[in-house]
């Protein structure tokens, strides 16, 4: 098989004599492929770098948008909670002021004021109902108002007690006999109590203006041991009440009722 040849000259203006070379063909073919690669190498490197500069770029962009609309669902959670509460909250105004419910309804709709009323139904707030002086089971509310936020352990809207509407200055009342565990500032429920009813049971009082106790007293059931008010982290005078079983937060709810499990 006979071999194919190139050969290239090349001719410099300061020489007269041209130098030729002359090469195979697939040598010939070798050096061009490599010219091409040395010439193509650094630009298919740069459009690379410039593509991963630019998804960069689109993934950080995403991930930002991703972060606001989370930020975004969290308030609109929160604003849907603060919605309910304040239906159910002018729902129990209305109910006290004896106002016909269809006065809420241009403002909420009438949907949603039933279920509002259907939710908390309208009547006398519910009142402090202890059982004996003696009993260390806390029984009914530690002071007659409505019920503007419950217990709720859901994550996104936790909330650890209830939030009992009231007059500021109002007689705040243990609800089972024990000792006074804390009396003081707390941060977030200012002026707060804190009872410790036996071994497992705690009670928690806080937002008071005034406190009527000190750490170490004895407390029997339905004895006074502050006055409501809006101290700590709040918008309007309330108690915050909590029962605590093992230092665990749980839903009061079941202590209200006359047929109290817990004996």
């Amino acid at each position: 098989m006979t071999d194919h040849y190139v050969t290239v000259t090349v001719v410099r203006d300061d020489q007269a004599t041209p130098r030729r070379w002359r090469l195979p063909l697939w040598a010939y073919r070798t050096i061009l492929v490599i010219a091409v690669l040395i010439v193509l190498a650094p630009l298919l490197y740069l459009f690379g770098h410039l593509e991963m500069l630019t998804l960069n770029r689109e993934v950080g962009r995403l991930r930002d948008e991703n972060k606001n609309l989370r930020q975004y669902q969290d308030k609109i959670v929160a604003l849907e909670q603060s919605l309910r509460d304040t239906r159910h909250l002018m729902t129990q105004v209305a109910a006290l002021a004896g106002l016909d419910s269809t006065l809420l309804a241009g403002m909420y709709g009438d949907s949603q004021v039933a279920a509002a009323a259907a939710e908390r139904p309208a009547g006398r707030p519910a009142a402090v109902r202890p059982g004996s002086p003696a009993s260390t089971t806390p029984h009914g509310l530690p002071a007659a108002g409505w019920i503007s936020r419950g217990y709720s352990d859901n994550p996104v809207r936790q909330h650890d007690g209830l939030d009992i509407v009231l007059s500021e200055g109002t007689p705040v009342l243990s609800t089972a006999a024990g000792v006074v565990s804390y009396a003081g500032v707390d941060s977030i429920f200012g002026q707060m109590v804190v009872l410790r009813h036996n071994d497992s049971i705690e009670t928690m009082y806080g937002h008071n203006s005034t406190l009527l106790v000190q750490p170490g007293d004895t407390i029997f059931g339905g004895q006074r041991v502050a006055l409501s008010g809006n101290t700590g982290v709040s918008s309007a005078p309330h108690l915050h009440y909590e029962i605590r079983i093992n230092e665990v937060a749980v839903d009061p709810t079941p202590f209200l009722k006359d047929d109290n499990p817990n004996p």
